[in-house]
């Protein structure tokens, strides 16, 4: 994946990879989010069913400094995870059918792929200590489709 360098596209990139690496996202599509043309919210959605189920996107959303007991400052950028599943069935969009995943099962997958994990990134003199899954929530819901949003911390610490 091609990015700028920076720590955060760094990031972005190692949590579609851990993403792929679990079967019922592998089946989907994984990727950083690029942005959108849509200009209004109803439209996203659309933009982002249309996709093959489940469809994932990741990106940076900000951070805050920290400072340490010893006066240093780390830093914890928060990356969201936009979750798109869809199913034709009454409800299985959430609860899965036994073939395709709900948001509820990819939920667990995406705390167990991601919590407690060590990225391993770093660039511009910080380092990516360790991934912190902070939850989900379900932002748009109809009976075929549902988005979940889960969120990422990672702690950010001066490279030695």
């Amino acid at each position: 994946m091609a990015n700028d360098g920076s720590l955060a596209s760094k990031v972005e990139d190692w949590i579609v990879t851990q993403l792929l690496a679990v079967a019922q996202f592998a089946a989907g599509t994984v990727e950083p989010f690029l942005g959108t043309t849509q200009p209004d919210g109803r439209q996203l959605i659309d933009e982002m069913t249309a996709k093959r189920s489940p469809y994932a996107v990741v990106l940076f959303e900000g951070d805050h400094a920290v400072v340490t007991q010893e006066g240093k400052q780390d830093y914890e950028p928060t990356y969201a995870i936009y979750v798109t599943v869809q199913n034709e069935r009454q409800g299985a969009a959430r609860n899965g059918d036994g073939t395709t995943p709900g948001t509820n099962l990819l939920r667990d997958l995406l705390r167990n792929a991601l919590h407690d994990k060590i990225p391993a990134q770093s660039a511009n003199g910080f380092w990516a200590e360790r991934a912190e899954f902070r939850g989900t929530q379900i932002v748009f819901q109809r009976s075929d489709a549902f988005v979940m949003r889960a969120e990422l911390v990672v702690r950010e610490v001066p490279a030695a």
